[in-house]
């Protein structure tokens, strides 16, 4: 019977028994890379209609996919006509992170602070929420963990990290994040960190059919990585290694750029 997660409260710290991330993590070469579509030059203008229209389309968006996910759980909304609750209850965490995926992308595209710091932190407290009520779906999970730990690290900078390009509204050293908001991000990394490993470690809890590389697109696979060899390296590699380097990884640029601007260790093992 599958059991349904609380949403974890935003702040909180945990002490993990994980690898530390390298000092060098920021800037090391990366076997997948998630990139993203390219911003809008300048920022959204505060209370236009545009605005407004782009924050109704999220919030829809996001409610799709809190109601899918409920129909997971909820029979009674599984026999709600379509035009009330659109598309089935989710039945695998890879259906779940196309969705975040796509929305996270949107959010992106917006070139808005303002919006992109509270919508990327709503995505990531999402996937950590959902993640522990599917079998673990190593290659989908990744994958949105590291599209997200790139938006963080580039919004914590002010420019994108995979590109070197400046982002739109951070000029003049407006757009920055707030401590609050730093610390808001650590607790939730750390927390994702350990959710990943325990569901990693639950025995038989892989995903099967998402345990390797699935065949993709060329849509979707210039969407996950511009680098054919490393989606065929994983597609090869039938153990469990690349998961274990994987795990190590969650995050890890994340923490490692707010170890610098917080002013802490990012070895997270440390007391």
């Amino acid at each position: 019977m599958t059991s349904r997660s609380s949403p974890p409260n935003p702040g909180g710290f945990f002490h993990s028994t994980l690898p530390s991330p390298p000092q060098s993590a920021v800037t090391s070469p990366r076997s997948v890379s998630s990139t993203f579509p390219k911003p809008r030059s300048h920022p959204l203008k505060p209370g236009s209609a545009r605005e407004s229209s782009f924050i109704n389309y999220v919030d829809r968006r996001l409610l799709d996919i809190s109601r899918r996910y409920e129909k997971r759980f909820n029979l009674d909304m599984q026999d709600q006509s379509a035009h009330e609750v659109e598309g089935h209850g989710y039945e695998a965490f890879s259906e779940v992170a196309k969705d975040l995926e796509k929305t996270l992308d949107i959010v992106w595209v917006s070139g808005t602070p303002s919006l992109q710091t509270p919508y990327v932190l709503t995505i990531a407290l999402t996937t950590s929420t959902y993640l522990t009520s599917f079998s673990f779906a190593p290659r989908q999970t990744f994958q949105l963990l590291k599209k997200l730990d790139l938006a963080f690290c580039s919004l914590i900078r002010g420019h994108d990290v995979e590109t070197g390009d400046a982002l739109p509204g951070f000029e003049g050293g407006r757009g920055r994040l707030s401590t609050t908001e730093k610390v808001r991000i650590k607790g939730l990394v750390e927390r994702t960190r350990v959710s990943v490993v325990e569901i990693a470690g639950k025995d038989g809890s892989i995903d099967a059919a998402s345990g390797t590389m699935a065949t993709m697109t060329d849509t979707e696979k210039d969407l996950v990585t511009d680098n054919d060899d490393a989606v065929k390296d994983r597609e090869d590699d039938l153990g469990h290694g690349i998961w274990e380097m994987e795990l190590a990884r969650v995050y890890e640029r994340t923490l490692v750029e707010l170890g610098e601007s917080l002013g802490f260790s990012s070895h997270i093992g440390d007391g």
